[in-house]
């Protein structure tokens, strides 16, 4: 730093945690930088009169909520509604986490008053569930209500669109992994496809919470971290998902592992993923795609490739990572491994392809019950799932696919 406190090599800062990330000891200050909470060109002075602001809108947000009368509640049904589903998900956060244990923990209070708190902050977003999820860690970071909040809020801005009621930004990222994947390992795009799961709907976690339940604690904190600092690429989350699929890759093809396998057997991953063999496969994937020659518009686009500038080795990113690139006209011809537009494919060419309409059904689509039965199976013994079940949908009964799926908590 500079003797005004700014930030003299930024870049280095973000190479340094994408390559290695952030020590425990320093974690809870330079996560304020990665989400927003501190600009990255702010001085010592800045800095303290920010906190002072924040603290003051914080507890002002804060205030509005808790002044309502039960009679003032039971007429805001926004607001009541996303009260009762925040309280049912808080007692069932990461309790297993010494943070959060035990029955009278202040903890869960806190984790509360912050969701609460954020309704007021974004009244169109508000609550949906999985909040809790990105929540938690990021309190056990900060060990405090209000910087936990503004981080939290940065973290949300990064991909509230995730959580929107019309699941486009789902759509768009569950069709971006599955071109990148054509791309990438044609074979397996071609066993999914086959198995009527191309789709990528057994992905839908961990896109929705960036792969919250499938790390522990310390690997969730250093993969969250590192996607944060917007490197190598646009879309780095999505080379994630391409690495975790490549080290179950021979257990789904060995096993013909169909839909339902496939969803439990990548849901039972959890807590088993190591974070830097998936990091290092994902950097991995990311350069052979980036010296690629002939990538399609659609490619360049998702991963931010500038056409003009491709042989370019800088990694320079924004800020937020994650930016779903709208994509829904565009489907995936497997056999040439390419992105064409729609209106110049063959009527056999697109009924191979999944467009992002046909990921999740559009109609009366709702994130928050998507979520609510996106839950691990846990019984080997559950009742095999029909994967005929898992294609229909209809313009008179739009059925989403979850809804076939017999979950347990």
């Amino acid at each position: 730093m500079d003797k005004e406190g700014r930030l003299t090599n930024v870049s280095s800062v973000k190479m340094a945690i994408f390559k290695g990330g952030i020590d425990q000891s320093i974690r809870q200050e330079v996560w304020k930088y990665l989400l927003g909470y501190y600009g990255w060109n702010s001085t010592y002075k800045s800095r303290v009169e920010d906190r002072k602001k924040k603290i003051d809108d914080y507890f002002r947000m804060k205030l509005q909520w808790k002044s309502f009368s039960d009679e003032q509640l039971s007429n805001f049904s926004a607001l009541r509604d996303r009260k009762s589903l925040a309280e049912k998900d808080v007692l069932r956060t990461d309790r297993k986490h010494t943070f959060f244990e035990g029955s009278h923990n202040q903890n869960i209070k806190i984790l509360l008053d912050i969701l609460l708190t954020h309704c007021m902050h974004d009244f169109d977003l508000g609550y949906v569930q999985g909040m809790s999820d990105l929540l938690a860690p990021i309190l056990v970071v900060m060990e405090h209500e209000v910087d936990a909040f503004w981080c939290f809020a940065g973290f949300i801005k990064m991909l509230g669109r995730n959580f929107e009621k019309d699941q486009q930004a789902m759509k768009n990222q569950l069709l971006q992994l599955q071109i990148l994947l054509t791309y990438i390992d044609p074979q397996l795009a071609s066993y999914l496809e086959n198995h009527e799961s191309l789709n990528m709907y057994f992905c839908f976690r961990w896109l929705l919470i960036v792969f919250k339940r499938e790390f522990n604690f310390p690997d969730i904190m250093k993969l969250w971290e590192v996607l944060w600092t917007g490197l190598p690429c646009k879309n780095f989350h999505l080379f994630v998902c391409l690495a975790i699929l490549d080290s179950a890759k021979s257990t789904l093809m060995e096993n013909n592992f169909g839909f339902p396998e496939i969803l439990k057997y990548v849901n039972d991953l959890s807590g088993n993923i190591k974070v830097d063999e998936v990091l290092e496969t994902a950097e991995a994937m990311y350069m052979q795609l980036k010296n690629s020659k002939n990538l399609s518009d659609a490619i360049k686009k998702i991963i931010g490739l500038d056409a003009s500038n491709e042989n370019d080795n800088s990694f320079s990113s924004p800020f937020q990572p994650f930016h779903p690139f709208e994509v829904s006209e565009k489907v995936i011809s497997s056999q040439n491994k390419d992105v064409v537009n729609d209106k110049k494919q063959t009527s056999d060419e697109i009924n191979k392809c999944r467009t992002a309409e046909e990921i999740l059904p559009s109609a009366n689509g709702n994130v928050e019950t998507a979520f609510d039965h996106m839950e691990d199976i846990r019984k080997p013994n559950d009742e095999k799932l029909n994967s005929n079940k898992l294609s229909e949908c209809s313009d008179e009964n739009s059925i989403e696919i979850i809804d076939h799926v017999n979950f347990c908590t």
